[in-house]
């Protein structure tokens, strides 16, 4: 095989770049071994004391972060706990405003319409026997409770425990809100049972006595969806206090 001159020139070109590379080498070998050796004052020293810093400080950087991220871990898993603990508190919330009649409930149920005479009252006859009275209302509403009504409203009156229904003169106030007739009791819970005891001849017979002879209004009717209003008067607690 013969060789040309660009082929002796080019491989004369390698050897250099080898031989080149092999002392670089082999003087940076020297220079760490100087700097290990404590040639500390020499640049190539200070290069080495360099690294070896930069090298100390990413170690710290590394554990900063470690520890950073385990508390970011730690804060993330509390903030998920008192996200459970809120969510919670908000469901138990929403079911005490239900059961305080603070929130807008709607579903099956009854009207009971209850209004005065319209028949004319004849002189010298007790026109209180014509007449729509305070406890003809408590009674019905009593009743309703007792056939496990869930939610009771009189005109738009949502009642609580808290609520009254009494006489001013011939004003029926429920509430503190003086109310007119024709008075309409909503009342959501099982419909059927409600008539049943509505209807049963053994309860409110002195009202279904007064509608027979004197004709005050006393109907009921169930409805499938009815739509009664949160309570939004105020509540007065002078006495009482949460127990320990």
């Amino acid at each position: 095989m013969r060789w040309g001159v660009k082929d002796i020139g080019r491989l004369l070109s390698l050897l250099l770049v080898g031989l080149s590379f092999g002392l670089l080498l082999s003087l940076g070998w020297q220079t760490a071994a100087q700097g290990k050796a404590g040639a500390t004052g020499s640049p190539s020293g200070q290069f080495l004391l360099s690294v070896q810093r930069l090298e100390a400080e990413q170690q710290i950087l590394k554990e900063t972060l470690a520890a950073l991220r385990q508390e970011l871990a730690q804060r993330q898993q509390a903030i998920t706990s008192q996200s459970e603990r809120l969510q919670v508190l908000e469901i138990e919330l929403a079911r005490q405003q239900l059961l305080a009649s603070l929130t807008p409930v709607q579903g099956p149920g009854v009207i009971v319409t209850l209004d005065d005479s319209a028949a004319q009252i004849p002189p010298g006859a007790d026109a209180n026997l014509y007449l729509i009275h305070e406890y003809d209302l408590r009674d019905v509403v009593n009743l309703l409770w007792i056939a496990g009504s869930e939610a009771i409203a009189i005109n738009s009156e949502r009642l609580t425990s808290f609520s009254s229904i009494y006489c001013v003169g011939s004003t029926v106030m429920v509430n503190d809100t003086r109310l007119s007739p024709p008075y309409l009791i909503q009342a959501i819970g099982n419909p059927r049972v409600q008539q049943d005891y509505l209807r049963n001849p053994s309860h409110l017979k002195e009202l279904k006595e007064r509608q027979r002879l004197y004709g005050v209004r006393f109907e009921v009717r169930d409805v499938a969806d009815l739509t009664l209003p949160a309570y939004s008067g105020s509540f007065f607690i002078r006495h009482a206090r949460p127990g320990d």
